[in-house]
Formats: C-alpha cells, sequence, structure tokens
C-alpha cells in the first residue's frame, strides 16, 4: 500500500471544497483559501505525489494517474459531494477527474487552466521537448520566467522556484510533457455541472479553456501572475465567495 498523502482539512458545515494545487505548487499554495473559508464550511487541500510533503509516485507521473489522488483524498476525508478547485496542472487534473465523477464533483472551478494545444508556438515546443531530458528545471524556468511569472510578486517567483527545484527529476520531466500534450476541453466537454474559470488577461485567448468550451463564465484578475490566489489573495478569495455563493443557490 502507498503512504497516504499529505492532507490539510479544516472547518465544518456547508458544501465542502477540495483544492488541487498546481505544477511544483503544494498545498500551502491555498493558506488563504482555507483560512477564509474554514469558519463556514469544510476545506480540504492536499500535496499531489511528488510534490509537498506526499511521497513520489512508484510509476509514471500523468495527468490520469494523478486524479486518483483527488479520489484518495475525497474518500479519506469522507466527501461525498464537493466543489473541486484546481490551479493550471490541477485544474487539468480536476477536469479530467470531474469528467468520470461528475455525481461527486458539484461544481468545478478553474484557476489559470492551461489553454488547449496550440497556443506554445511549434519551434518553441519542439525546443522545450529537446530539452528536457538535460535539464528540465531549467526548461520551466525558462518558460516560467517568460510567461507565468509577468506580474508576479518577487516573493512568489522565489517560492516557486525554489519548489521546482525539490521535484523529483521524474515529475518535472513526465508532468511538463503532459502539460502541453493535453487537451482539457475534451473532458471539460464532459463535465455537466456548473463550470467557472479564474484567469489573467494573457488567458482571455481563443484557445484559453472558457473561450472553447461552451457554458464556462468566467473572470478576470490584473495584475498578477499565473499564481492568482498567491499574488492577490484578497481578490482570489473574493471571486471565489461570489461563486460559492451561486453554487449555495443551485438546485
Amino acid at each position: 500500500m502507498a503512504p497516504p498523502l499529505a492532507i490539510d482539512s479544516r472547518g465544518a458545515g456547508g458544501l465542502p471544497v477540495l483544492f488541487a494545487h498546481s505544477f511544483a505548487g503544494d498545498l500551502s499554495h491555498w493558506s488563504s483559501a482555507l483560512e477564509h473559508l474554514e469558519p463556514n464550511r469544510r476545506v480540504v487541500a492536499f500535496d499531489f505525489r511528488g510534490h509537498g510533503k506526499s511521497p513520489p509516485a512508484v510509476g509514471r507521473y500523468t495527468y490520469e494517474e494523478l486524479a486518483k489522488d483527488i479520489d484518495a483524498i475525497a474518500d479519506a476525508a469522507e466527501l461525498d459531494q464537493f466543489v473541486l478547485v484546481g490551479h493550471s496542472m490541477g485544474a487539468a487534473i480536476a477536469t479530467e477527474y470531474a469528467a468520470v465523477n461528475a455525481q461527486r464533483v458539484k461544481a468545478l472551478l478553474l484557476i489559470d487552466p492551461p489553454p488547449r494545444p496550440g497556443a506554445v508556438p511549434p519551434d518553441q515546443l519542439q525546443q522545450i521537448h529537446d530539452s528536457l531530458e538535460k535539464d528540465p528545471y531549467a526548461v520551466v524556468e525558462q518558460f516560467w520566467t517568460q510567461q507565468m511569472f509577468i506580474d508576479a510578486r518577487p516573493e512568489v517567483k522565489q517560492r516557486l522556484l525554489s519548489a521546482l527545484h525539490k521535484l523529483p527529476r521524474t515529475a518535472a520531466i513526465e508532468l511538463t510533457r503532459e502539460a502541453f500534450a493535453i487537451d482539457s476541453s475534451l473532458a471539460l466537454q464532459r463535465y455537466p455541472g456548473p463550470k467557472f474559470a479564474i484567469v489573467t488577461p494573457r488567458n482571455d485567448t481563443p484557445l484559453s479553456l472558457h473561450n472553447t468550451v461552451p457554458d464556462v463564465k468566467h473572470a478576470i484578475v490584473k495584475g498578477t501572475g499565473h499564481w492568482i490566489h498567491l499574488d492577490d489573495p484578497d481578490e482570489f478569495n473574493r471571486t471565489l465567495d461570489e461563486f460559492l455563493k451561486r453554487i449555495s443557490l443551485t438546485p
């Protein structure tokens, strides 16, 4: 039996909210949201395999495999139904999970989810793939610096770079490959429940998920990097509250 995943479970009452972090993230990314919600609601965050304080994967790192971590945490926390919140990689994995567990996922909230394939030019994508085996950490750091860190706070950059270099090498390689190959729009179309996205202006393009899948409402948060909930937790929590309020009114 695999060792248990790291988990932070707080609060009681209301429809529970389960949070799934990004590539090179961990459950502490959700600390502000957990503190904000726990007085009135059950909230749960966890570390995916190979991240934070959770053990490494035994086999390959794929989104399909990591979706099993969501199921394991929901079972461990005894969550029959819940709102599933995912950021970046966590958003893509949450989408895969929700598509096959719609009876359990009451609503799906995606934080700056990856766009459909094609957003990265083919020549740049080929260069990334060619360099991954040599030094996956340098590849990811360069990509983040060129795109994801725009408008990010310096302390958020340092936090993410430190966590990146603690990732198992196989996780860095395999999950980076997965990130550029996955088309989350396919799973998102299969999920019938309420869907909402919180994105930066740079992720409001024709290939962004909320623009490629019908019935996905969205909010744009300006002045942050890709890690919206770390760069501007107050605005993130306000937008999260608005979404949860709408869900509570849904039959």
